[in-house]
């Protein structure tokens, strides 16, 4: 196992907490579900990433909790990230998985789970 892993959760509040030993509620970006473009099913595609990262709120979050996270990863042997909204099908799926592909980049190894897929 690499010393630089994490794990990435995403989850909607409504359904409670996951168990990780760290949490970020990212209810403060637009919910597309909310916008007349998407309903509260529909699947994550381009148009809607471009909408929720291109909030100056969601810039600004990412550029502070990647650098945060690999400090965690660098002090802790066992990060678990929680990224929730409401119901964790469209905000906290779209900011963990460039989370992702940010840390990813960086020589992370980054396990991803999507806990209320069962729910999508």
């Amino acid at each position: 196992m690499s010393d630089r892993r994490i794990t990435l959760v995403t989850f909607g509040f409504k359904y409670g907490l996951p168990n990780t030993n760290y949490y970020f509620d990212v209810s403060f970006v637009k919910n597309p579900a909310r916008d007349s473009r998407w309903s509260l099913f529909t699947e994550p595609n381009d148009e809607m990433r471009r909408f929720v990262l291109e909030q100056p709120s969601a810039q600004a979050f990412l550029e502070r909790v990647v650098p945060l996270l690999k400090t965690l990863v660098a002090c802790d042997d066992d990060v678990r990230v929680g990224f929730g909204c409401n119901s964790g099908r469209h905000r906290s799926i779209i900011l963990a998985s460039e989370v992702e592909r940010r840390l990813v980049e960086d020589g992370f190894d980054v396990r991803m789970v999507h806990r209320e897929e069962v729910y999508r």
